[in-house]
């Protein structure tokens, strides 16, 4: 395994689509804010492993730009490598942690943010690093346009009802909620069956996967 990440470690900083940022400032804008894509709706997949949401998002959707971001560039590399075979110019995948994600996008940019799978981070002492605690909710407020959709996928009842009660501490509206989902990324996609590996292996165990649409502004 060691070697593998490593390979994947090497090969990910040579894929154009994967961005890594560097401790200087970009020389220029980062792609998703040059045209075309400029003025094309932004989708983002937070915690996006090896981006199989993003791939299919991307895919389906060809008038939408699709970011999928996650903290580790060994994860990236799998989802860079086969955006570029399949030919998906408009697929990138960018390396950073998600409490930095506003350095990378500016304010009202985005249409869609998607959390697939977060770690509910069930002990106490974790509550502030579940992605819907009250900072990143903050931030997805931010960055959404007006009625812009966060979309939750998770097999986790804690993150599902700690999720559906910080919505409504937000003032935020939930506009669609499934308990038990069919083997669909729910609605708002267009991107048809995505089941990924991660969720493969939940349904595998009998988990229930659940999703929760809803708005924060």
């Amino acid at each position: 395994m060691p070697k593998t990440k490593n390979r994947k470690y090497e090969r990910v900083r040579h894929l154009p689509n994967v961005i890594i940022p560097g401790p200087e400032p970009p020389a220029g804008p980062y792609p998703w804010n040059l045209p075309p894509f400029s003025s094309m709706e932004k989708i983002l997949e937070l915690g996006c492993g090896k981006g199989e949401h993003s791939l299919a998002f991307a895919a389906a959707r060809a008038d939408r730009v699709c970011i999928g971001v996650d903290r580790k560039s060994y994860r990236l590399c799998d989802g860079g490598a086969a955006g570029l075979s399949q030919g998906l110019e408009n697929l990138f995948f960018l390396r950073t942690e998600i409490k930095d994600i506003h350095d990378f996008f500016e304010d009202h940019s985005i249409g869609e943010i998607w959390l697939t799978f977060p770690d509910p981070h069930p002990k106490q002492r974790e509550i502030k690093h579940r992605l819907t605690s009250s900072r990143f909710m903050a931030a997805y407020a931010r960055l959404l346009v007006p009625g812009g959709t966060v979309h939750l996928k998770t097999d986790s009842n804690l993150m599902y009802d700690y999720t559906r009660e910080g919505v409504a501490y937000w003032g935020g509206r939930i506009v669609d909620a499934v308990e038990d989902l069919p083997n669909t990324t729910g609605p708002g996609t267009g991107a048809g069956q995505v089941v990924s590996t991660f969720e493969a292996k939940a349904r595998s165990r009998g988990e229930t996967i659940k999703y929760l649409g809803f708005t924060l502004n």
